[in-house]
């Protein structure tokens, strides 16, 4: 990439998990339309053990795995709050640190 565009390190990966499929095509939809986040992967068949309120739960969830700009975090990670069911959700931010640079233009221009 050139100096005058985006770093690599200036895009993100946001990992969550919802309940179904169907949650998790709607909040995708809702940020992409947003130009939140460029792209959701939706991933089915996770299967997540975890305590709360002092109890263990064994829970099918529906993973999902958005693209964007370190900009956008703040806005998606509130969209994800208030649209998610749960009361506590996983939302996790991985820097990316290197990848294709095409497919990195595309992801900052897609939420510009």
């Amino acid at each position: 990439m050139s100096d005058t565009d985006a770093k690599q390190t200036d895009f993100v990966t946001i990992y969550v998990t919802v309940e179904s499929e169907d949650v998790a095509s709607h909040l995708a939809t809702a940020l992409v339309k947003n130009k939140l986040v460029a792209c959701v992967n939706i991933s089915e068949g996770t299967r997540s053990i975890y305590e709360y309120e002092g109890i263990i739960q064994f829970d099918n969830e529906v993973l999902m795995f958005m693209k964007t700009v370190g900009r956008r975090v703040p806005e998606v990670v509130a969209m994800i709050k208030e649209k998610h069911s749960y009361d506590v959700p996983c939302i996790t931010v991985m820097p990316i640190v290197d990848g294709n640079d095409d497919y990195l233009k595309w992801v900052d221009q897609q939420t510009s």
